[in-house]
């Protein structure tokens, strides 16, 4: 289970990614149009997204196509809620799991470093990745890619109420979005016969600026 919800997980950056990623270059005369491809910074390789963007998944991402994007999801693993919370601001990425209300940890991306925060032990890692937010959602796209051919539509009853559904495959693993309208309400991962359901808590392109900040009384060790 954990091993699917890690790869439900993968599956919603990369959708995330394709909505925001590469978007610093934007000017604000075009900050209203979709993006229908993400350049690669090494390759100078695209990936088209025009198809994606024409879906209700698509459409539903590109709404924080300005960069900034909130999102809540809760499920429950093994009897125990767990409260995922996600947050991308232009190169800064944010991410934590809560179980019960008991944050499991932090992790957060600003440009080229990453931070695994330990608010039980005020413990800061720090890592280089040696590169940039914008060149990982090229070379995610361009690794998993979001392929059209695996893509199917459908409904799927979750607590007595049929949503429409869009099914995409990414790495062996399926991750089908249940709308109600054009509102996404669930996400659920499928993966060797496992299922997980998330449902949206939140979604928003408002994002407060200090889930990015770094305690400064925590101590800091660098990799």
């Amino acid at each position: 289970m954990k091993k699917l919800l890690a790869l439900l997980l993968a599956l919603v950056m990369t959708f995330s990614l394709a909505a925001c990623g590469g978007d610093d270059s934007k000017s604000p005369d075009n900050s209203g149009q979709q993006q229908s491809e993400i350049s690669n910074t090494e390759t100078d390789d695209t990936v088209d997204l025009s198809g994606f963007l024409a879906t209700k998944t698509g459409k539903f991402y590109n709404q924080f196509a300005d960069g900034r994007m909130y999102m809540e999801y809760e499920t429950e693993i093994d009897g125990q809620k767990m409260t995922v919370i996600s947050a991308t601001d232009g190169n800064k990425t944010y991410s934590e799991s809560k179980l019960d209300g008991v944050s499991m940890g932090v992790s957060i991306i600003d440009g080229e470093d990453m931070y695994t925060i330990d608010h039980a032990g005020k413990m800061v890692i720090k890592m280089s990745l040696g590169t940039t937010t914008q060149t990982i959602a090229g070379a995610v796209l361009d690794e998993a890619d979001v392929d059209m051919g695996d893509y199917k539509t459908g409904t799927r009853e979750i607590a007595g109420q049929t949503y429409d559904t869009e099914e995409w495959i990414i790495e062996g693993a399926a991750s089908i979005m249940c709308f109600d309208g054009d509102e996404l309400a669930y996400i659920i991962g499928a993966f060797e016969g496992e299922e997980i359901i998330m449902k949206i808590i939140k979604a928003s392109d408002s994002v407060d600026a200090g889930l990015f900040e770094i305690p400064a009384d925590y101590a800091v060790m660098e990799m």
